[in-house]
């Protein structure tokens, strides 16, 4: 750093300077002058202060060491000084002639991190983007420090300046220097919420300077959870009754082909029924030209063969009402060979039908599938949520 020897003499106008100057810092500043003793002057900003650095305190050993080594120093400071990170610049003040320190000067500036800054502007705009609403909030390694609720989630009970405590999340992540996540019942805060919690650490990301945390109502996530096992289950259940379909529909595929088979021998039987009366029919032709011709010779024998046309005649009467049964038996199989036919239409577009069902049954299976697959991927992004 260029070294500047600032004279005892102007020491008023540099208080005036300075004076204006700590208001102009983003985050503030303190500035104050000392003799070799304790401290005369102090201004502080409106957004920093030190309370515990007053006028008429004694300077300290950082005085000292900037007495003794008469040059500006810079210096970052943990809170263990002055109970905040600060940036400590320093340098004293010379005699007219500058051979001799007569007292010096410093300027504490608050060493705050990126994140306390941009909060005020980047907090309220998140939260209320989220479909459900969030709540974000920062601590130092003492305390809460800055909070931001939303319209639609809010934890009222939560304040700022208050210190942290051993069981508190934001403790176990400035100790573990890493992400802590805890989720949270109905009683605490009302609705179920999970809170994450976030280490910040120094510009040299070493030290662990405070906690950023997040916290976010669960209510969305797990109805979407429920909604995700009813529909597993539902799914189930169907996809059991459709298996049992597909199986009923199969067997009834295969009884209806059998079916199908069996009416196929009965149309040949009845066509051989056909055949056995057509046969038949020729019989009692043939047996009732044997009878007129047996009448014919009995008529000529006269009386010796009367009794023999009376045979001839039974012969021919039979041989009528054979034919007229084979007329009538033949007629009936018409009918029957008409219904097997129609019969036989109707298993057909049956069969077809059935195996098609059969065919959609499976279509559907696959379906549910799918479907199953997508309520479990539908469970795991609810859970990731």
């Amino acid at each position: 750093m260029q070294q500047i020897k600032l004279k005892w003499s102007n020491m008023e106008v540099i208080k005036e300077l300075y004076s204006a100057m700590v208001d102009t810092y983003e985050e503030g500043a303190v500035f104050v002058v000392t003799d070799m003793e304790k401290v005369i002057y102090k201004k502080a900003s409106e957004k920093f202060d030190i309370p515990k650095l007053l006028v008429g305190n004694k300077t300290g050993k950082l005085a000292d060491t900037v007495y003794k080594r008469k040059q500006i120093l810079e210096l970052n400071l943990g809170v263990h000084v002055y109970g905040v990170r600060v940036k400590f610049v320093a340098g004293p003040f010379w005699s007219d002639d500058e051979t001799e320190v007569l007292g010096g000067w410093a300027l504490i500036l608050p060493r705050v991190h990126k994140m306390v800054g941009a909060f005020d502007t980047f907090a309220p705009i998140i939260t209320e983007m989220l479909p459900e609403g969030g709540f974000m909030y920062l601590a130092d390694k003492e305390k809460f420090v800055k909070k931001q609720g939303s319209s639609k989630f809010d934890i009222p009970m939560f304040e700022t300046g208050v210190p942290l405590k051993d069981s508190d999340l934001a403790t176990e992540c400035i100790l573990s220097k890493s992400k802590v996540v805890r989720e949270f019942s109905k009683d605490t805060y009302g609705v179920i919420t999970q809170v994450s919690c976030y280490p910040l650490f120094d510009n040299n990301k070493q030290e662990v300077v405070g906690a950023f945390g997040l916290a976010l109502p669960r209510e969305l996530p797990l109805r979407l959870k429920g909604m995700a096992d009813n529909l597993g289950k539902g799914l189930s259940e169907v996809s059991a009754a459709m298996e049992e379909m597909a199986a009923a529909a199969s067997e009834v595929a295969n009884n209806q082909g059998n079916l199908h088979q069996e009416i196929g021998k009965v149309s040949d039987d009845a066509k051989e029924i056909n055949n056995v009366l057509s046969f038949i029919k020729e019989i009692a032709d043939e047996t009732k030209m044997l009878g007129l011709n047996a009448a014919i010779e009995a008529a000529r024998a006269g009386e010796a063969g009367r009794g023999f046309g009376v045979v001839a005649e039974e012969i021919r009467k039979l041989s009528d009402q054979s034919k007229q049964t084979v007329v009538q038996i033949k007629e009936l199989l018409d009918r029957v060979n008409n219904s097997i036919n129609k019969t036989t239409a109707l298993s057909d577009a049956t069969l077809e039908n059935t195996q098609q069902v059969a065919a959609a049954t499976e279509e559907v299976n696959a379906s549910l599938e799918e479907m199953a697959a997508l309520s479990q991927q539908l469970e795991i992004t609810a859970n990731q949520l």
